[in-house]
């Protein structure tokens, strides 16, 4: 009877349209930290933690930190403040900090690094534990476990949006333990559907093999989006660990392809096609969009008719990172994928924000 019940909703599924865009992040460049007291040395302190979590944020490239331009922003702290105060919470005191943020983007790309753009995707977790005693269980959003609050903590620091199952009668009734430890993939795109989450990562977290390494606890990961397809490995003796580890890791391969780094080498001219722009408020509003891209330091319309625009971008990086960042937008749809392919001027769908 499951099995039926399963095969009946997958049909209806494979006949929905399931496709959700990238969630937009707010205050990028803003950050709060735990401070000990308003003395100098303490406030100080937070400001270059609160700056060092904003690089990362921005860029998802941890070995930024260790450029000799970040390190000497870092020194210098004050010239990157916009503005700063204290706030308390159930935590504590609390420093608050608004960076600049051309400031803040230099010294990334001067670094060699990149931007990531605040179009993140949002990622479902299915977790699945075996004990001490190789029991597995999948932890969900109401689950009082260590490794979630790290998770979750950490996904906030760099700015992954995340979501964890309920764990209610439709999730029992779609996907079991063992589904998810086998990564059957049927099932758990179909458990999945329901959050519309953008992509899907399943973790495995048990005991470490000590011919392997010497850390306690092992976790396996796989994550799905789109197309593409990640897998990674961390371990640590505190199982709590894994959470932020696992985060670190799928942040730094997700930057990696998506942060929009300045090339001089590859800066020129790049012209993109939006149709479906039915007013001269929708080419404006489609300008915008497109001069908030990272890298893009000019736009210029070059011809409107029958809903359709031609737009000229002066670009300093190459071509291939402005159609990736343009492809988590909700507002570009492109068209044509194998355009990408070719010397064809690329063609996107606008969609109404």
């Amino acid at each position: 009877m499951r099995t039926l019940f399963f095969a009946i909703l997958l049909s209806v599924l494979c006949c929905a349209n399931t496709a959700k865009a990238a969630v937009e992040l707010k205050q990028m460049y803003q950050a709060r930290v735990p401070v000990a007291s308003q003395a100098a040395a303490d406030r100080d302190a937070a400001l270059q933690q609160a700056l060092q979590r904003t690089f990362i944020r921005v860029s998802g490239d941890d070995t930024l930190l260790s450029h000799e331009k970040v390190r000497f922003a870092l020194q210098n702290v004050r010239n990157f403040v916009q503005q700063y105060g204290y706030q308390q919470s159930d935590e504590g005191l609390l420093l608050w900090v608004q960076f600049d943020q051309p400031q803040v983007d230099r010294t990334i790309q001067s670094a060699g690094s990149g931007i990531w753009s605040s179009l993140r995707p949002e990622l479902l977790f299915w977790l699945v534990l075996e004990n001490e005693r190789l029991q597995r269980s999948i932890i969900g959003t109401a689950d009082v476990e260590p490794l979630v609050e790290q998770l979750r903590e950490q996904a906030k620091i760099r700015g992954l949006p995340v979501k964890l199952p309920l764990l209610d009668l439709n999730d029992s009734m779609s996907l079991s333990v063992l589904d998810l430890w086998a990564r059957f993939d049927d099932r758990i795109d179909f458990a999945s559907s329901r959050y519309d989450a953008d992509g899907v990562v399943v973790a495995r977290i048990y005991q470490s093999d000590r011919a392997v390494t010497e850390q306690t606890w092992t976790l396996d990961w796989t994550l799905k989006l789109a197309d593409m397809r990640w897998r990674g490995e961390v371990a640590a003796d505190d199982r709590a660990e894994l959470g932020a580890k696992l985060i670190a890791d799928i942040s730094k391969q997700l930057s990696y392809r998506y942060r929009i780094s300045s090339n001089a080498e590859a800066a020129g001219l790049w012209r993109v096609n939006i149709v479906n722009l039915p007013s001269v408020t929708s080419v404006l509003q489609a300008e915008q969009q497109l001069n908030s891209v990272p890298s893009v330091n000019r736009v210029q319309l070059v011809s409107y008719g029958e809903h359709r625009a031609t737009f000229e971008l002066h670009i300093q990086t190459e071509a291939e990172q402005i159609m990736r960042a343009l492809d988590m937008t909700q507002q570009f749809e492109p068209v044509n994928q194998q355009q990408r392919d070719s010397f064809a001027t690329p063609v996107y769908r606008w969609s109404q924000p």
